[in-house]
């Protein structure tokens, strides 16, 4: 009897949880170009990924510029890395603007993340601001970060 309530709530916490980081394509060339911007690109962004807990595979990396984007549009720009480097890092060049990143650790190189019987991430994934995750991928507001004109720089803790 107290496994149906169980059940019930892990089919919950399911559900939602399986878009985390899917719509991340996966990019052959590390690191591809953005996507097309509408504006001229005038910054530059570097991504670094602390505390990698295993070198192998590769970091799949998506760049959303929106609210209406980051919740099933296009990214502005993608691009994968081999996490077998000491410290990978990837450099994008944008416009200047508000932009939120998803990331993924492809650990196993099969191009997709996997995911738990429940549908849980089983790889590690993270977030923009270490934007934390409730039921599903946090809000863009809560991801979202300003890029300058010039150098920026970020760092995406995966968890």
């Amino acid at each position: 009897m107290r496994l149906l309530p169980l059940l019930a709530c892990a089919a919950l916490l399911a559900a939602p949880a399986a878009g985390l980081c899917q719509d991340i394509p996966v990019i052959d060339a590390p690191p591809a170009a953005p996507a097309a911007p509408a504006a001229p690109a005038d910054a530059s962004l570097t991504l670094t990924f602390p505390a990698l807990k295993a070198h192998t595979g590769a970091l799949q990396v998506a760049v959303y510029d929106s609210a209406q984007a980051w919740k099933g549009g296009k990214a502005v720009a993608s691009a994968s890395v081999p996490a077998a480097e000491p410290q990978p890092t990837i450099r994008l060049d944008l416009p200047a603007g508000t932009y939120a990143v998803r990331v993924y650790h492809d650990v196993d190189g099969d191009g997709r993340l996997g995911t738990n019987a429940f549908g849980i991430p089983a790889e590690p994934y993270g977030f923009s601001n270490d934007a934390k995750v409730g039921m599903g991928p946090p809000p863009f507001e809560a991801a979202a970060f300003t890029v300058a004109p010039g150098e920026n720089a970020h760092a995406v803790t995966l968890r």
